[in-house]
């Protein structure tokens, strides 16, 4: 492989698996493009019941959950996850656009509207730092 791709492959991502939970349709398919254009790889549910199943049954590097979801809301999600010890030493961000949100222990609250820099950046941090605590219960 020449050096280059080398290179490349080693500082964009390519080997990073983001879980991402968002119940509007157009919203999850625009992240999902944003960050699979930086070079992740992202799976996508609607649902905080199918993204607990989605970390039930794979392995993340990053969790980003909207916190209104049909159903069962984000923080929830994690903090059954958490619960279950599926989120060890994976960073979880939940997204939002109510003034008055509490995340559970050690995710990260991000505001809507989101700025597509600053959100980019947060999400470089989370993956190339040491690893948080996990969500506890």
């Amino acid at each position: 492989m020449p050096l280059i791709e080398t290179l490349f492959s080693v500082t964009s991502g390519l080997n990073v698996k983001i879980l991402l939970v968002e119940d509007n349709e157009d919203i999850r398919e625009g992240l999902t493009d944003l960050l699979e254009s930086e070079g992740y790889s992202v799976v996508g549910s609607g649902s905080a019941e199918e993204g607990l199943e989605q970390l039930r049954t794979g392995s993340f590097q990053l969790v980003i959950t909207d916190y209104m979801l049909p159903g069962e809301n984000g923080g929830w999600m994690l903090e059954q996850a958490g619960r279950e010890q599926r989120l060890r030493d994976t960073p979880a961000v939940m997204i939002t656009a109510h003034p008055r949100v509490k995340p559970p222990e050690g995710v990260r609250l991000v505001h809507k509207p989101l700025d597509i820099d600053d959100f980019l950046q947060l999400v470089d941090d989370f993956l190339h730092t040491t690893p948080r605590a996990a969500v506890s219960a």
